[in-house]
C-alpha cells in the first residue's frame, strides 16, 4: 500500500512540473541601471505603492529585473515572460538590508529587459 501511495505522489509531482511554465529565477549578474542595456521601461518607488510598466506590442518576450536600494544582494531576475496580455505580479521576500529600519522604507526598482 505504501509503495502505491508513494508512486502516485511521485507521478503527481512529475505531472505538475511538466505543466508548470518554465521561468528562470535569479539569473546571476546585476542589471546596468544607469546605462542602456535593452531596458524597455524602468520604474522605482517606495515599497507598497504599486508599479505600472508598459511593454510595446512588438516585444514578444521580456525579463524583469529587481533591486532594492542599500541591499548587498544581487539583482533578482524573473522571466522570460511572453507578451501575450496584461499581467499582475505580487512579489514577496526578504532582502538583506544595511539598516533594519530601512526595511519599511526601502527604495525598490525594477526594469523590463528585452534581449
Amino acid at each position: 500500500m505504501k509503495s502505491s501511495v508513494s508512486f502516485t505522489i511521485i507521478v503527481a509531482i512529475i505531472f505538475i512540473q511538466a505543466l508548470t511554465p518554465f521561468t528562470e529565477e535569479n539569473k546571476k549578474g546585476d542589471f546596468d541601471w544607469h546605462g542602456d542595456a535593452g531596458a524597455i521601461d524602468i520604474e522605482g518607488d517606495w515599497a507598497h505603492r504599486g508599479y505600472s510598466l508598459n511593454v510595446p506590442d512588438n516585444v514578444k518576450s521580456y525579463w524583469l529585473a529587481f533591486r532594492v536600494a542599500a541591499s548587498t544582494e544581487d539583482d533578482k531576475w524573473r522571466g522570460p515572460f511572453n507578451n501575450d496580455g496584461d499581467k499582475c505580479w505580487h512579489f514577496h521576500g526578504i532582502i538583506n538590508f544595511i539598516h533594519r529600519a530601512a526595511k519599511m522604507l526601502h527604495d525598490f526598482f525594477f526594469s523590463i529587459i528585452h534581449f
